[in-house]
């Protein structure tokens, strides 16, 4: 089962995070998910209007996989991000942890870590 949740897990990442692309969200969250980052709490709108405004905002994105950690009910995993920055052309790098909770084979819930402060509820 590990194998399959971590499998989820990069399929995650090629298809909806590496081309920032929103309409791939349904297939991988729950609608009634929950998603935690720092002080804010998230839907999955915010999540797709994340995606919008990071297409908007960055190019060449970059997800460096340091360690998948999965088990039946989720799993872990940490990234060095990269990008650049389109308004300024300067590249950006963050250290990401997320955690996962899965139900039915879907994000149900999220809580994300990152060395670079920001609003993930940034509207394009």
């Amino acid at each position: 089962m590990g194998e399959q949740i971590r499998n989820f897990a990069l399929q995650l990442m090629d298809e909806v995070w590496v081309p920032f692309d929103h309409a791939a969200v349904p297939r991988f969250y729950h609608p009634d998910m929950v998603g935690h980052h720092r002080a804010q709490v998230l839907t999955v709108d915010d999540v797709v209007q994340r995606l919008k405004w990071d297409r908007l905002n960055f190019r060449d994105p970059n997800y460096d996989i340091q360690n998948i950690i999965a088990d039946m009910n989720g799993f872990a995993i940490r990234f060095l991000y990269s990008c650049t920055l389109i308004a300024s052309g300067e590249r950006f790098t963050s250290e990401v942890n997320y955690f996962y909770r899965l139900r039915n084979g879907k994000i149900s819930e999220f809580w994300l870590l990152s060395d670079s402060d920001f609003d993930y509820k940034q509207r394009p």
